[in-house]
C-alpha cells in the first residue's frame, strides 16, 4: 500500500471489504494513514508530507430518485446543444481522470459493452462526456468528465441527463458514486436527484 517497491507511478484508489477490515487498516498503517475531512475538496497537489502517506477519504454511494428526476427534467429549458454518441475520435481525444479509455480496454470494447454521450460547446469543441464506467447486469455506473474551461457551464448536467434517459429507455439502473473530496461530482449528483445512500472508507495510495 505504501508503494515501497515502486510498483506505481500514479496515485491509485483502494476500497476494502468486508467492513471488519477498516480497523485493521488503521492498525496496519499506523502513522502512515492520514484521515481527511470528508468535506475537503480533493487536490492532487497536496502537502509534501502527505505524498508518501495513505489518505483516507470516503466513497459515497448514491441512490437514484427517478420520480424527482423526471419532475426536475420537466422544468428544464430545452436547449439545442449538439449531443452525439461518443465516437472513436472523441474516445481517443478526451483528457482527464474520468474518461472512457481508463475504464475500457479500447474503443471497440467500449462500443460493444458500454455507451457514452458527448455534448459540444458553441465553438464545436467536446465540452463534456457522460459514459458508462461499467455495466453489470441491469446497473450502469455513470462516469462524467467536463473540459476544465467548460466547468460550471451546465454541460455536465445536460449530457448526464442524456445518459440517464438512455438508462431508463434500456432497462438500466443509473448508479452514481464518488469519493468525498470530489465536491463537483457530489453537487452534480444531487442536482440530478441522486440521494446519498452509504459511505465507506476510500483510500488514496501513494505513487
Amino acid at each position: 500500500m505504501l508503494n515501497v517497491q515502486n510498483v506505481r507511478n500514479e496515485f491509485e484508489w483502494l476500497q476494502v471489504y468486508p467492513a471488519s477490515l477498516y480497523s485493521k487498516m488503521e492498525a496496519i498503517l499506523g502513522s502512515n494513514l492520514i484521515k481527511k475531512n470528508p468535506n475537503e475538496p480533493y487536490k492532487k497537489s497536496l502537502l509534501v508530507e502527505e505524498d508518501n502517506k495513505v489518505l483516507e477519504y470516503q466513497r459515497i454511494n448514491f441512490g437514484f430518485n427517478k420520480e424527482k428526476f423526471l419532475a426536475v427534467k420537466k422544468r428544464q429549458t430545452n436547449m439545442n446543444y449538439k449531443i452525439v454518441t461518443t465516437s472513436e475520435a472523441i474516445f481517443n481525444q478526451l483528457d482527464g481522470s474520468v474518461v472512457p479509455k481508463y475504464f475500457w480496454n479500447n474503443y471497440n470494447d467500449f462500443m460493444k459493452n458500454g455507451i457514452g454521450f458527448t455534448i459540444f460547446s458553441e465553438n464545436d469543441h467536446p465540452a463534456s462526456t457522460a459514459f458508462a464506467a461499467f455495466i453489470i447486469d441491469d446497473q450502469l455506473e455513470i462516469g462524467i468528465e467536463t473540459c476544465e474551461r467548460n466547468q460550471g457551464s451546465g454541460f455536465g448536467s445536460i449530457v448526464c441527463t442524456e445518459l440517464i434517459d438512455y438508462c431508463m429507455a434500456n432497462g438500466y439502473k443509473p448508479v452514481w458514486s464518488c469519493h468525498s473530496g470530489n465536491i463537483g461530482s457530489r453537487k452534480l449528483a444531487h442536482k440530478l436527484e441522486f440521494e446519498e445512500a452509504t459511505r465507506v472508507p476510500y483510500y488514496r495510495l501513494p505513487k
